[in-house]
């Protein structure tokens, strides 16, 4: 009796399974579903429904290194500059130019007037003579400059050259020459650089200078070649 009450239940069971398994055609409820394998998710390869999910990619940038920059180059200290003093700062005014010259002329004319007269060497008096001539025409041109300005110029022989024609007064023959030369050579050479000085002012009476220049010069030379000689 019991066996053929567990069989019924076993036939009862069995046709309740198969029911379920075929109704509506839907898989069997104890079937699983397919997952990727490890070489599917890696290569991208792909076996029945399954679809690979894009994986994400990640973009780095290069690394870059920055040096610190370099410290900047400390300028060396500037070196002074000497700028020439201006030589219309250290060149007389007009006035005082022309007095200076003035006074330098009426010096040199009175030299040359006894040099001509007590020189003892014919080249000594013929260069006295040669000054007379420049320096009296050089005296001309300077005293009407001055006038044509509005001032007037004193004829003074300056007291340290007065000493020195007092005691060329006391000489007679070559020592006279001699002396009369050596003061020729000195006094061109300072009348050279006072007219240079003032030519390159800029002043009114630069072109005045200038002009006397290439006589003052070649008065020099002629000294020297015969301050030499003597």
């Amino acid at each position: 009796m019991q066996r053929s009450i567990r069989s019924a239940a076993c036939l009862s069971a069995a046709a309740l399974l198969i029911a379920a398994c075929t109704s509506n055609d839907k898989p069997y409820a104890h079937g699983s579903q397919r997952h990727a394998t490890a070489a599917e998710q890696m290569f991208g390869t792909t076996g029945g429904n399954y679809t690979p999910q894009p994986s994400a990619v990640v973009v780095t940038e290069p690394l870059v290194t920055t040096q610190p920059p370099a410290p900047a180059a400390r300028p060396a200290p500037a070196t002074p500059l000497t700028v020439p003093q201006p030589v219309a700062m250290i060149a007389p005014t007009d006035a005082a130019f022309a007095q200076k010259v003035a006074a330098s002329n009426a010096a040199e004319i009175e030299l040359s007037r006894i040099a001509y007269v007590r020189a003892h060497s014919p080249e000594v008096r013929a260069f006295a003579r040669q000054l007379l001539i420049d320096h009296r025409d050089m005296a001309i041109n300077l005293d009407n400059f001055a006038l044509e300005r509005g001032y007037l110029i004193a004829w003074e022989i300056q007291p340290e050259m007065a000493s020195t024609i007092e005691r060329l007064r006391t000489l007679d023959g070559p020592a006279f020459d001699r002396a009369y030369m050596d003061v020729m050579v000195e006094a061109h050479s300072k009348s050279v650089t006072t007219l240079e000085t003032q030519a390159a002012s800029g002043r009114e009476t630069a072109g005045l200078a200038n002009a006397s220049l290439p006589t003052v010069r070649h008065h020099l030379e002629m000294a020297r070649a015969l301050d030499v000689r003597l």
